[in-house]
């Protein structure tokens, strides 16, 4: 596939929602909440994400929310905040990460805030983007890599149907300072084909 002329100008969705979640970028209103929610969860955070302790007043999240929004206006990273559909409460983010254009190649990274976990909301939001990313922008590869002892994270992969393309041992250093291994699950425009209905029918919740 061919490099787009101009990466601002491809089209991308504002919005995207099921029956319980709503995705959309993040506003510079939305920073108070997403500190609470990084406050909340920091502990847990923090074992697999680093950035969670750098969180230490709302002046960084205001700051994250206007970088954010600049990065998609120039299609260099194309975050999205997860909210709930019946009253617009944040409950964690998601987004289209490390993506290469030409070969159309994308990876979908997540996060919820500890009181919102156990609910299906990553498998909603994972569903949703990776539709997204197969129907509006052309994806030949979207991928979620995780910590292979990071369970949840695992989880909402397998259940969304992601197959495991493999493990890479040792490949980074963890937030505990060791080596860590690594899981890669993967989709391909045919396994989308094969999982579609299946996922329209858990979006709509029937």
């Amino acid at each position: 596939m061919e490099q787009p002329t101009y990466q601002t100008l491809i089209a991308v969705p504002d919005e995207l929602r099921s029956t319980r979640v709503v995705l959309r970028p993040y506003r510079l209103a939305d920073a108070d909440a997403l500190y609470e929610a990084v406050v909340e969860s920091r502990e847990r955070l923090a074992a697999w994400l680093p950035w969670a302790t750098h969180y230490t007043s709302v002046a960084v999240a205001r700051d994250f929310c206007q970088r954010t929004a600049a990065n998609r206006l120039l299609r260099a990273d194309l975050p999205y905040g997860i909210f709930a559909a019946h009253d617009g409460t944040f409950l964690g983010g998601t987004g289209l990460h490390r993506f290469d254009w030409q070969a159309r190649t994308f990876e979908i990274g997540y996060w919820l805030r500890q009181s919102a976990e156990g609910h299906g909301y990553v498998g909603e939001a994972v569903r949703l983007l990776a539709t997204m990313a197969f129907t509006n922008l052309a994806a030949q590869r979207v991928q979620i890599v995780c910590d292979a002892r990071n369970e949840r994270s695992r989880r909402a992969a397998e259940r969304a149907g992601f197959v495991l393309e493999g493990r890479l041992r040792n490949d980074r250093i963890g937030a505990d300072g060791h080596p860590r291994d690594t899981l890669v699950f993967a989709l391909i425009p045919q396994d989308f084909a094969r999982l579609r209905q299946s996922w329209q029918d858990d979006l709509a919740g029937r």
